[in-house]
């Protein structure tokens, strides 16, 4: 991964800049020429009037080959003494309208601007005089659609606001606003639209919060799969919900609270009523939740199992059929199943639940059922040997003596 954020990275610095080689640039080099303040096109068709910009589609070229948009610029630059200058490109998404417009991310650190992740650019272009001109195209700046967030994915416009400064004298911008200081010399916006195909961020929010919920129901279905919910369950419960809004402002906190309680309450209610339906809300956790949602509501279901410090066969076999309905990485889960392991009590009223804590599966022969069993008991005795006396040396001496139980009924 991070290889591959090095060469996006590379490929930004390449094309979004004034140096990014295309078939739109000019031959003509960086530094303004010098003309007259006369016509504004000289016989051998270099351009000295006023500034003019174009966007102009291309490609980045190379093996990624993402579409990207080069901000073009012509003309005088509009200096009235010898000053150092800088020009700077930022981003707006304006699909709902001209009065809601909203920032737009750069995914690699590379096009974002200095103080936040939102879509931001900036080169020095040297010292300029007046009369100075670009006399013919040159690339000021570029986006790549496809390393953008605007708020939804879909056909969205996008604005491009182009400034042009003094360098020692810059206007404050953020998130692409400007604060209105600073010595602004040229100020041009330009509008292109994309078909943004991964989520936006207003999407990603929402979605996350909605996998959160998602998460909770999924919990109590793993708790009340041995047909009652234990106060210590409940508390795990309560507990993670302080926790996930713990980082927001107190209108976000309200907001969450009440989503998560009303989340918990439902879940409950239809779950006594025997009308908790796992199926659907995996499968809506499949479609909207990002990997890591997927893989928080699967710790949480294990924090649910191991809150009464036994494994309940029922509550494993929920768990297990909710990371496979997710496409989970198994070596991932066995994982999180070992981390509460210890935590548990082997002293269980039957074999089932047993079977369940060293992750035995009913639908296994029992040739794959002993090859797991030696395999865990080589990682418990090896375990065993790292472990100080205390409390974890004795509960892993207890797992060793358990599975050693069921090696024997297995032969």
């Amino acid at each position: 991964m991070e290889i591959l954020l090095f060469v996006i990275g590379a490929i930004v610095l390449f094309s979004l800049m004034s140096g990014g080689s295309s078939s739109s640039n000019s031959s003509s080099s960086w530094t303004p020429s010098s003309g007259g303040t006369g016509s504004s096109t000289s016989s051998d068709n270099r351009y000295f009037g006023p500034p003019e910009i174009k966007l102009v589609s291309d490609k980045t070229g190379g093996e990624l080959d993402m579409d990207v948009k080069r901000f073009m610029y012509r003309g005088k630059i509009p200096v009235s003494r010898a000053m150092d200058v800088s020009v700077s490109l930022s981003a707006f998404d304006i699909t709902e309208g001209e009065d809601d417009l909203k920032f737009v991310i750069s995914l690699v650190e590379a096009a974002q601007e200095e103080s936040s992740i939102c879509f931001g650019l900036s080169e020095a272009l040297g010292n300029c005089k007046p009369g100075e001109a670009y006399t013919d195209w040159v690339q000021l700046g570029a986006a790549i659609p496809e390393l953008m967030q605007p708020p939804r994915s879909g056909r969205r416009k996008i604005r491009l606001a182009f400034r042009m400064f003094n360098t020692h004298n810059p206007p404050t911008v953020q998130y692409g606003f400007g604060d209105g200081d600073g010595e602004l010399l040229f100020f041009k916006t330009i509008d292109f639209t994309y078909n943004f195909t991964d989520k936006g961020y207003e999407e990603e929010s929402e979605h996350r919060e909605e996998s959160q919920a998602i998460a909770l129901k999924i919990g109590v279905a793993v708790a009340m799969a041995d047909g009652h919910l234990d106060d210590s369950e409940g508390q795990i419960l309560k507990d993670w919900i302080v926790r996930e809004i713990s980082a927001y402002g107190e209108e976000k906190q309200n907001k969450l609270k009440t989503l998560f309680n009303d989340a918990l309450k439902e879940a409950f209610a239809d779950a006594q009523n025997d009308q908790l339906s796992l199926s659907p809300l995996v499968e809506r956790l499949a479609e909207i939740g990002e990997k890591k949602s997927k893989y928080d509501a699967i710790e949480l279901c294990f924090d649910v199992m191991a809150a009464d410090g036994q494994a309940d066969p029922e509550e494993m076999r929920v768990i297990r059929t909710v990371a496979d309905a997710l496409d989970l990485d198994m070596d991932e889960i066995e994982a999180m199943r070992e981390k509460v392991t210890l935590n548990l009590s082997t002293e269980l009223s039957g074999e089932d639940g047993l079977e369940a804590l060293v992750g035995l599966r009913a639908e296994w022969s029992n040739d794959e059922k002993k090859t797991h069993l030696r395999k865990e008991f080589q990682k418990w005795s090896n375990r065993l040997n790292a472990l100080d006396e205390g409390e974890e040396r004795e509960q892993a001496q207890n797992m060793l003596d358990s599975i050693a139980k069921l090696r024997k009924k297995y032969g």
